[in-house]
């Protein structure tokens, strides 16, 4: 018996993944001053984004392919990736998938928050596809220096240079005194939705090429602002 592969399906799971994250940063008070415990959740929720977004990445391009009617062999050989990052996951379709570019071209950008100087206040900002690549690259040094015990990542603390590429980790984290840089949660927060974004408006313009649509309701939203619940 066989099982219809559906691009939906890759969509389905990466909310699936994505639950614990949202969940975590649901746990932060958000509060002014500092988090304590709390200051653990903004690592975790970053390497558990990240993490989904790879697996999203992998499984969404291999039933790309397999619905464009690649053999199993040919699939295998195009999937192969070691952590992927928007950017690849961007030049690995467009490779397969060449009208995905002028699709993306007046793609719509993603609000985050800014990388603010040393001792001032972060605002929020929109940036388009291509300086959402540069920051997703430079949330992937951040992966590695986590997964790698470089650093906890759950206070201010000296970050090493680049492991791979020329991204830094100094683009997307909030600088502090003496060259420490900390990811806190509004760095958390924005490191998730420059890689649902990512993920969406590539996933999108592939699905396009497809001619099939694709459902995002299910995947979390990581508001940049704490919600404000009524009668509080």
């Amino acid at each position: 018996m066989s099982f219809p592969v559906v691009l939906q399906d890759s969509v389905n799971r990466f909310a699936r993944s994505l639950e614990v994250p949202r969940r975590l940063v649901s746990l932060h008070p958000r509060t002014p001053g500092n988090a304590g415990n709390f200051s653990a959740l903004p690592p975790a929720v970053v390497l558990g984004v990240i993490s989904a977004f790879e697996g999203f990445v992998e499984d969404f391009l291999a039933t790309a392919l397999h619905q464009r009617g690649y053999g199993l062999g040919q699939i295998a050989r195009r999937v192969s990736m070691n952590n992927p990052t928007v950017d690849e996951f961007f030049r690995r379709c467009a490779n397969e998938f060449p009208g995905i570019g002028a699709r993306l071209a007046a793609g719509p950008g993603v609000s985050v928050w800014n990388v603010p100087g040393v001792g001032r206040r972060p605002q929020i900002e929109t940036v388009d596809l291509a300086e959402l690549r540069r920051r997703a690259d430079g949330w992937m040094q951040v992966r590695h220096c986590l997964a790698h015990g470089l650093v906890s990542g759950w206070r201010s603390e000296v970050w090493p240079g680049p492991l791979r590429g020329t991204a830094t980790v100094s683009s997307v984290l909030r600088p502090r005194p003496g060259g420490r840089h900390a990811i806190g949660l509004i760095g958390a927060i924005s490191c998730a939705r420059i890689h649902l974004h990512g993920a969406r408006l590539i996933a999108d313009a592939v699905a396009a090429e497809l001619d099939t649509d694709l459902s995002w309701t299910a995947l979390p939203d990581f508001p940049l602002e704490r919600s404000v619940v009524p009668g509080r």
